[in-house]
């Protein structure tokens, strides 16, 4: 496909110390862990919540749900615009504050509505996070590291989840020491209250260190003309790169969350399994995987575009697309004893992850003073699709394949998005080599 030129911006991030650089992303994953941790705390205190205030399933599912996706989505979109012309370590230190009070502020409240209100501002505040961190990777990294920085951004995420809920476990049994101890006009608290609180006030201190991060300055583009009008523009020129990027990501999104969403429910229904051996798998073998895998697909998607395959982050993920739709379509079509379909989704769970992947994507391509707010559209549509449209796509498929053909849904749904995400980033392949061409001209 040619060779790319790395320009003068890309080799002053070789002059970057790479253990200042690793560092750096090493202190964002731990705000990453932190978040998944204050964002996922209210998915183990959902009883003990409910009996406080006397509420319903409904009201409890908008606390999980649209309270913070809301919000976390919308907030990517301005954070995008704000990334571009202000500090990101500033940025993040804000965003921090905001979800750790929102999170402390979760444990004080006496009423519902308090509460729907602090979940608002944890998805707020951590709306700042993948934007900002994927400009400070583009900034720290040279185009051929970016993938694997970012893929260890993601593997952050997946070992938050994981830690979330052995730390949330861990302080809920130990809160019910501290439920009748009084806080000064506050009164008594109860034990998922004060989970909130613990959970919330390490970010308060942890946020600082953001600031031994270099500085990332703002970009500011060829004399500021990356008006809104540039970046309209910039969308009509590549059209055909961001489509193929957009959607083929957009429909792995849209499997990955649906095979999630009803894999469990899929394990009890069809093989019996219980609830509590299917968290223990997916906590010891799920995420591990997972992890690996991301860090992995970085690593040989970095490796090929350093040797001058500049498709490699749409070709690999092409095949790798290719590769789910098959096993996922195999492992889960038959009814057959249980490790089968097991080692199906282990397997997935190694070959899946691709956001690291795709965000290292957009970082190389986009001109800088873009960059960042054409990277939360992309965040906000594919969390959005996959969030949105995964469940329901294979809810769809089970109710015309008969509820007891869950495992066929969970087939089909791998074979059709899979297949889909695979033709457009085959297709998109030469569009990405284009607009590397017409980035490394335009800076």
């Amino acid at each position: 496909m040619g060779e790319f030129k790395i320009n003068s911006e890309r080799e002053a991030q070789e002059k970057v110390s790479t253990k200042r650089a690793w560092f750096s992303i090493a202190i964002i994953v731990l705000l990453v862990m932190l978040s998944m941790i204050d964002r996922n705390a209210v998915n183990l205190m959902i009883d003990p919540i409910r009996n406080s205030f006397g509420i319903s399933d409904f009201q409890i599912s908008l606390l999980q749900g649209p309270a913070f996706a809301v919000f976390f989505l919308l907030g990517s979109l301005v954070v995008g615009w704000l990334v571009d012309k202000y500090s990101n370590r500033w940025l993040i230190f804000i965003g921090v504050v905001i979800w750790s009070l929102a999170t402390v502020a979760s444990g004080f409240s006496n009423s519902f509505i308090l509460l729907l209100v602090a979940r608002c501002f944890v998805g707020l505040g951590e709306a700042v996070l993948q934007p900002a961190g994927w400009n400070i990777v583009s900034k720290l990294f040279p185009p051929h590291r970016q993938a694997t920085a970012i893929g260890t951004l993601t593997a952050g995420a997946q070992l938050g989840v994981a830690a979330s809920f052995l730390i949330t476990g861990f302080l809920i049994a130990e809160a019910n020491q501290f439920s009748t101890e009084t806080i000064p006009f506050v009164g008594n608290l109860q034990p998922w209250q004060w989970v909130f609180l613990v959970a919330g006030f390490p970010g308060l201190i942890l946020a600082t260190l953001v600031f031994i991060i270099p500085s990332v300055k703002p970009s500011r583009g060829n004399k500021e003309k990356e008006s809104n009008k540039g970046l309209t523009a910039f969308f009509k020129d590549n059209k055909k790169f961001l489509a193929t990027h957009f959607l083929g990501f957009g429909l792995l999104s849209i499997m990955v969350n649906g095979a999630a969403a009803w894999g469990p429910t899929y394990l009890t229904r069809v093989h019996q399994m219980d609830i509590k051996q299917i968290g223990l798998l997916l906590g010891t073998v799920g995420v591990p995987l997972g992890v690996g895998g991301v860090i992995v697909a970085g690593w040989l998607v970095d490796r090929a575009f350093k040797r001058g395959k500049t498709d490699a982050h749409f070709s690999h993920f092409a095949v790798r697309a290719i590769l789910v739709a098959i096993v996922g379509f195999i492992g889960f079509s038959f009814d057959a004893a249980v490790i089968f379909p097991l080692a199906c989704f282990g397997l997935i769970q190694f070959i899946q992850p691709f956001s690291g992947v795709a965000g290292a994507s957009l970082q190389i391509s986009i001109p800088a003073q873009f960059r960042a707010r054409i990277s939360a559209v992309f965040i906000m549509f594919y969390n959005a699709a996959g969030m949105m449209l995964g469940p329901s796509f294979v809810a769809f498929l089970s109710n015309q394949f008969g509820s007891n053909n869950l495992g066929t849904a969970i087939a089909v749904n791998y074979a059709l998005l899979g297949s889909g995400a695979a033709f457009l980033l085959w297709k998109g392949r030469k569009y990405a080599v284009e607009i590397l061409n017409k980035h490394n001209d335009y800076i």
